[in-house]
Order: structure tokens, then C-alpha cells, then sequence
């Protein structure tokens, strides 16, 4: 059923903002293949076809509010980024729970969900609409946890909690964020689609971030996304002097349980249950990851990269923090330290239920992930305990 039309949905987001410039026209093709797999893979539910709309319509609104912006204030793409903090790994292996933590320190630039969920300013609106772009992203997540209660175990999203830049990649519409739409023709489209536009408009929405929070700018950006995990390389060359930090985790641990997190979002639009064999479909991307993320890693010895275990993170995460910033030379506060703790203390594990999965609820085993990863696990495994 064509629940989508992609030409109706960019007339609509110039009819309601009055303005016709996307910026870079890169993000169509990404936008025609999406609309095209929902329309032809995804049994949308009759009462959330809405919903999916005004999603995507949002992306296609920020987008022509932020271009107006860069067209009134070139200086935007003036602002310089320099040696942001980047967390890259498999999914599932900790890295949220660093993110948040870190984030509590004060000591970073960080995208609060609701700034990736409403990254541009309203214009005309008082401070950039700062408060109405809060309050939708407040209704948006409240929204979340009515249709898939679920999504609270695996991972959790809060309007002013630290969240992925995986966030700002949906305006580019080239992410493997939208395989939670659970579309095969699009998730097998983005296999081979060329990304180097997604980053290059990811520099911008963080110039464009630090420009519209000025008093931030001396502080190094903290970011953090799976996606980037295999792709490094574009982060290398969008930024100057990039550090990484890499979290790792068996990915028999892994694969099942961001199967299971994708289940839950799936189910924020589908009318049906999926078919249970995600598992097969993350096993074929994050083990390209993996072996990209090797590649690149032995391409260039002289990478500034931070390797920490998932068991690390759960259970020394005091630790974990001295390494991190002992190793990227960052003074370390005992107000910051104070605000990890206090954050550690008010978030332990499983602090909103257990996270169940299994290998064979997701349609593959462990020995078959066991098999794909050899070549990762062979390299990490102190680290994969």
C-alpha cells in the first residue's frame, strides 16, 4: 500500500515553513528510496500512518529552516571543530552508558536529544524557539513509550539526556538508522550507497549546534554512534584531529541484542510482526563493519584510539573515566567527577528493566556470529569478556 509520496511530502514542508531551499540536494535520492521501501516492504498500522508523515516531514522542515539560517549567517560554517571525542564500536557494548556518563562531567559539547531531534532554530521564534523545539521532542518521546514500552529496556531515550549523532545522519537520509523501518529494499539500497554526504552534513549541523550555544565552544564535542563504526575514515576527514574511544563486547552479546532493540522500533509503525530473523541482517552489516573497522585501524598506526571492555564500563566506570581522560590529556575536576558519580549512582544497570534476547529468537546462532566476527574477536579478545 503507497502510504508515502515523496514529491507531496517536500511540498508540504515548503507550504508550511514558506521556504524552498533544502541546502545540498544529495538527500532526495535518500528520501525517494525510503519513501519507495516503506511504501512497498512495511505494513504500516492505518492509525500511525500520521505519525510517520509528520516524522519525516519534521526531518524536511529543520532541513529548510537550516538553510535559511546558513544563508542568512555564512559565518556558521566558520565555526571550527577540533579534536572532538568520538565513541565507535559494535552496538550494545556500553557505549551509551559512557556517553551519559562523560556527559555528566560538564566538560564536553554534547547533543541532547532533543537538539537532533530539533536541530534547527524556528525562525522568527524567541531564542530559536528553544522551548517549543523542547516541548516536541517532550511529546515525541512521551509518544515513544505508549506505542512500544518496550523500547525502555534496550535503549532508552530522554529529551535532555546526551544522545547518537545517528540522529542528525535521518536528515541526510543515508543512515542505517531507518533499517528500524524494517524495509529490506531500503536497507539493501544503503549497503552500497556512497556516505560522504552524511558526514559532510553532519559538519555542518554541529557547526551549526556550536554556533547557535556560543559559551560551549571551548569545550572538546562528545559524540557517539554505531553507525560510525567501519567508516571512521569519513570522521578523519571531516574533522581535525579526531580521538576515539572504542568500546567492545562479544558480539554473540551484540548482534542479538540490537536485533531485539530494531524489533522495538519497528513496532512503532508496523501493523504486523515482523519476521524474527533480524539477526541475519546485522550479522551481514556489522560484520562488514567489523572488518572495515580492522582495515582501517591498520591503515593508519598513528590514530589517537582508546580501547575499553563492556565489563569495564558496567561495573569500574571510575576507572574507565581516569583512562580516559589520563589518555586524551583532558584535566579532570573533582566537580567533574562529583557529576559521573552522581549520574553512576542514579543509573545503574538495568535501571529500567532487564533486556532479553537470544541468538535464535532473531533467526541465526552464535556460532554463526562467532564465525562472521573470528577476525575482530581473534584481535579483542581480552577485551570481549
Amino acid at each position: 500500500m503507497k502510504v508515502l509520496d515523496a514529491r507531496e511530502l517536500l511540498q508540504v514542508a515548503q507550504d508550511r515553513t514558506g521556504l524552498s531551499d533544502f541546502g545540498p540536494d544529495d538527500f532526495r535520492e535518500g528520501l525517494d528510496m525510503l519513501v519507495k521501501g516503506i511504501n512497498a516492504d512495511v505494513d504500516v498500522r492505518p492509525d500511525r500512518v500520521v505519525h510517520l508523515r509528520e516524522n519525516i516531514l519534521r526531518l524536511l522542515v529543520n532541513r529548510l529552516w537550516f538553510q535559511k539560517d546558513l544563508t542568512d549567517h555564512p559565518e556558521i560554517l566558520e565555526e571550527v571543530i577540533d579534536g572532538p571525542i568520538i565513541i565507535t564500536s559494535l552496538p550494545r557494548t556500553g557505549s551509551t552508558k559512557l556517553q551519559r556518563l562523560l556527559a555528566a562531567s560538564g566538560d564536553f559539547q554534547l547533543l541532547e536529544y532533543w537538539k537532533g531531534h530539533m536541530f534547527a532554530r524556528i525562525p522568527g521564534a524567541p531564542d530559536g524557539g528553544r522551548e517549543q523545539r523542547i516541548a516536541e521532542t517532550r511529546a515525541y518521546e512521551k509518544w515513544l513509550y505508549e506505542v512500544s514500552p518496550d523500547m525502555i529496556t534496550g535503549h532508552p531515550v530522554f529529551t535532555d539526556e546526551a544522545e547518537e549523532e545517528m540522529q542528525l545522519f535521518e536528515y541526510a537520509f543515508r543512515t542505517a538508522g531507518f533499517a528500524v523501518f524494517g524495509s529490506p529494499s531500503h536497507f539493501m539500497w544503503l549497503l552500497g550507497a556512497d556516505l560522504a554526504p552524511a558526514y559532510d552534513y553532519l559538519k555542518m549541523q554541529l557547526q551549526y549546534l556550536q554556533w547557535q550555544n556560543p559559551d560551549d565552544r571551548k569545550k572538546p564535542w562528545l559524540l557517539k554512534t554505531p553507525i560510525h563504526f567501519g567508516v571512521e575514515a569519513q570522521l578523519n576527514r571531516i574533522f581535525d584531529n579526531p580521538r576515539f574511544i572504542v568500546t567492545h563486547r562479544d558480539p554473540t552479546k551484540c548482534i542479538p541484542s540490537i536485533a531485539g532493540v530494531n524489533h522495538n522500533w519497528y513496532m512503532l509503525y508496523a501493523d504486523v510482526e515482523p519476521d524474527l530473523n533480524g539477526g541475519e541482517a546485522m550479522i551481514t552489516y556489522f560484520g562488514q563493519s567489523a572488518d572495515d573497522h580492522l582495515a582501517w585501524r591498520d591503515n593508519d598506526p598513528g590514530l589517537q584510539i582508546l580501547d575499553i571492555g563492556f565489563s569495564d564500563i558496567t561495573s569500574n566506570d571510575g576507572e574507565v573515566v581516569r583512562r580516559i581522560y589520563d589518555a586524551f590529556g583532558l584535566p579532570l575536576t573533582e566537580k567533574s567527577l562529583q557529576g559521573m558519580r552522581e549520574w553512576s549512582e542514579r543509573n545503574p544497570r538495568n535501571k529500567h528493566g532487564g533486556h532479553s534476547y537470544s541468538a535464535e529468537k532473531f533467526g541465526t546462532t552464535d556460532e554463526a556470529i562467532r564465525v562472521r566476527f573470528a577476525d575482530y574477536v581473534d584481535r579483542f579478545a581480552p577485551l570481549l569478556a
